[in-house]
């Protein structure tokens, strides 16, 4: 008799602990079977590809009706991307800028050859300029161009089309105001009366493309 009480309370002992009796979990809201999922980025870096890459500039004279275009192509640069999930974003980016190739359209090679003195780009001195990608809100791209031994932020919009094989940046106009970057030619320039004076802003858009490497 003894012996099936203590039975009849180890398993009443073991009733309780199977229905909720000491500690437990349940309820807390865990789940033991869950695991924390962290999305994959996977980064991509691309050649600038200096044969099709190039920034078209438009430099006005005294009024809007008198103006050159011409263009300036890039020497070399590195684009990087990421995918996470399938969304692909920029994510670094830098551009060096051939300063001798810059070249009016109009076939005007007299002017040719002034951008190139001191008075202009002084490529002597500046040979290349440099622009660096600081980021890119989905229709605004921004960065710094270092230009003539200075640097002025640059802000235009822009259509990024990222594949796995390579990257296209359209860039849309955005202007340079060489009189405030003290470009000497500027500088005398101001010192004429206005109607003759030059516009020291200057129109540049263009197309940066890049290759997988």
């Amino acid at each position: 008799m003894k012996k099936e009480i203590l039975l009849g309370i180890a398993a009443f002992s073991m009733l309780i602990a199977s229905c909720g009796g000491g500690d437990t979990t349940e309820g807390n809201g865990a789940d033991s079977t869950a695991k924390d999922t962290i999305p994959t980025i996977v980064f991509t870096d691309y050649s600038v590809d200096t044969a099709t890459t190039v920034f078209t500039w438009k430099a006005y004279g005294s009024d809007t009706s008198k103006y050159h275009v011409g263009t300036i192509k890039a020497l070399d640069g590195t684009i990087s991307a990421s995918d996470s999930a399938g969304t692909m974003a920029l994510t670094a980016g830098s551009l060096t800028i051939d300063m001798n190739s810059a070249k009016d359209s109009g076939g005007a090679t007299d002017l040719d050859a002034h951008l190139k003195e001191p008075a202009f780009f002084d490529v002597n001195q500046f040979a290349t300029s440099s622009f660096t990608f600081e980021s890119f809100d989905g229709t605004t791209a921004t960065g710094s161009l270092s230009i003539m031994g200075q640097t002025v932020a640059i802000s235009a919009p822009a259509e990024v089309i990222i594949t796995a094989d390579n990257v296209t940046v359209n860039v849309s106009m955005f202007v340079i105001d060489f009189a405030a970057l003290n470009m000497p030619y500027f500088i005398e320039d101001a010192k004429q009366k206005p109607a003759k004076q030059h516009n020291p802003k200057v129109e540049i858009w263009g197309t940066v493309v890049a290759n997988k490497m």
